[in-house]
C-alpha cells in the first residue's frame, strides 16, 4: 500500500510539473500570459475563452490538447488514486473519501472533455464554455470536498 501511494504521488507531481512546463513555454506566451480554462476557480465565460481561443497558435493548440488529452488525465488517475490509497484506512469514512475522489475524477475528466469541445471546435459555441465553466466550478468544490473529509478522517485515526 505505501508502494502504491508513493507511486500515484510520484506520478501526480511528475505529470503536474509536465503540464505547467508544456503551459510555461508554449501555451502562456502565446495567449498573453491568460490562464487556461482549467484554472479559473469561479468560471469564465465565453467573452474570455473567446480571447483565450483566438489567441492560440497551431503549436500552442496542439500542445494544449496534449495537455488535455493525455496529461491531466494521467494527473487525474494518479490524484485520484492516492487520495483513495491515502484514505484507506480504519472506520466508514474511507469509503467517503473514495466515494469523493471518484466523484473530482468524473467530474474534472468531463470538464476536460468540455474544453476540448470549444477549444477544438472550428465554429465557437458558447454552449460548450458555458458547461466547461460550470464543470470547472464543479471539480475545484469536489477536489476541496474530497481533501476536507480526508483530513478529517485522518485525524480522526490517528
Amino acid at each position: 500500500m505505501v508502494i502504491a501511494r508513493h507511486i500515484t504521488g510520484w506520478g501526480a507531481l511528475i505529470s503536474y510539473l509536465v503540464m505547467g512546463a508544456m503551459l510555461y513555454f508554449t501555451v502562456l506566451p502565446t495567449v498573453g500570459w491568460m490562464w487556461p480554462p482549467d484554472f479559473h476557480l469561479r468560471g469564465y465565460d465565453a467573452d474570455m475563452m473567446a480571447v483565450f481561443w483566438t489567441a492560440l497558435t497551431a503549436e500552442a493548440h496542439e500542445t494544449y490538447r496534449g495537455i488535455l488529452m493525455l496529461w491531466d488525465r494521467v494527473f487525474i488517475v494518479c490524484v485520484t488514486v492516492w487520495l483513495m490509497l491515502v484514505g484507506w484506512r480504519g472506520g466508514w469514512m474511507r469509503y467517503a473519501v473514495a466515494l469523493l475522489a471518484c466523484l473530482y475524477a468524473g467530474i474534472d475528466l468531463a470538464e476536460n472533455a468540455a474544453i476540448h469541445g470549444f477549444i477544438s471546435n472550428v465554429v465557437w459555441d458558447p454552449r460548450w464554455v458555458d458547461l466547461g465553466s460550470h464543470l470547472t466550478m464543479a471539480k475545484f468544490a469536489a477536489a476541496y470536498l474530497c481533501v476536507l473529509v480526508l483530513i478529517v478522517h485522518l485525524r480522526r485515526t490517528v
